[in-house]
């Protein structure tokens, strides 16, 4: 089913039928790799209201959807980027949350609360849980005193220090919702940011390195290692240049080699091998990435962020 129609199906979906959750999800590191643990929080019926209240009304605010890429920009105010939730960590969140028992599976202390990595809003009936909320925690999570000021709240005629209460807050969206094995995300950088989305990426640039270095794509990979490092910026086009898969392709080599000597890219090749230069390197990137593009209305070459649609 494309994610269009999904999200038809989900909007259509009757959501003020079902139950309302909210569940914590805390983090951890076990050899790099990142961990996850689920528990529920109790709350009360207005509480459940009001998160059923988000979940409704970010839908109803949007209506286009396309698909996620490394490279696409955030949504626009009425879209919501798709992607199945199996290229992602939220798998292995929502496993956990599937096996727990919202009455039973609770935090035990105020510690779970603080430490905790994120947020889910989780929405049920008789078959189960149908839609999830993701949000990733800000720090305004527990409220901290700014300085010179107390925080004060009127209750029962009264002031009364917050401090010496545990408050939190909740926003007002989520950054993704989850139905039916897809991901649509309505903020791409809280999306990445909570599931951990640059160790995916820094994984595919492993796969990627791997990969040239039997292929004997490159004389000097160094230059491009040391270039790419952790950077984020620099992640995005390797893990897109690996989605492409251009690099395998001998026609694809072949034309980039025959047009950069027509057209004076001064991209070096030596017995076949591509060759990177502090000059040249973003250059080879953006040709593997397809965006070293050809403007008929200028005659000019230039290079492009952000996704690329065909035309026609």
């Amino acid at each position: 089913m494309s994610p269009k129609t999904l999200l038809h199906e989900l909007k259509d979906t009757d959501l003020n039928a079902m139950d309302v959750t909210l569940a914590l999800v805390k983090e951890y590191k076990q050899r790099r790799i990142s961990r996850y643990s689920v528990k529920y929080i109790p709350i009360d019926k207005p509480l459940e209201s009001r998160l059923r209240g988000i979940i409704t009304d970010q839908l109803s605010r949007h209506d286009t959807v396309s698909a996620y890429s490394f490279d696409c920009p955030e949504p626009e105010p009425d879209q919501l980027r798709a992607i199945d939730y199996h290229e992602t960590d939220f798998p292995r969140i929502f496993g956990q949350l599937l096996a727990l028992n919202p009455e039973e599976d609770v935090i035990e202390d105020i510690d779970e609360l603080v430490k905790a990595r994120a947020y889910l809003i989780v929405l049920r009936n008789e078959d189960g849980i149908q839609v999830t909320g993701f949000k990733t925690l800000p720090e305004s999570w527990k409220m901290r005193r700014t300085r010179g000021l107390i925080p004060l709240l009127y209750r029962g005629k009264r002031f009364v220090d917050l401090e010496e209460e545990n408050v939190f807050s909740i926003a007002s969206t989520v950054d993704l919702i989850h139905f039916k094995e897809t991901l649509f995300i309505h903020s791409k950088k809280e999306f990445e940011r909570g599931l951990n989305f640059r160790d995916g990426m820094m994984a595919k640039a492993r796969e990627l390195y791997e990969e040239i270095k039997d292929l004997d794509l490159f004389v000097n990979m160094d230059l491009l290692l040391s270039k790419v490092g952790n950077n984020q910026r620099y992640l995005r086009k390797i893990a897109l240049i690996k989605d492409l898969g251009y690099y395998r392709n001998p026609k694809f080599l072949s034309r980039m080699r025959r047009i950069s000597r027509a057209k004076d890219w001064d991209i070096r090749f030596e017995n076949g091998q591509i060759a990177f230069t502090d000059d040249t390197l973003d250059t080879i990137l953006s040709i593997l990435q397809n965006k070293r593009l050809y403007s008929e209305m200028t005659e000019e070459d230039f290079d492009v962020d952000g996704k690329i649609d065909a035309v026609g």
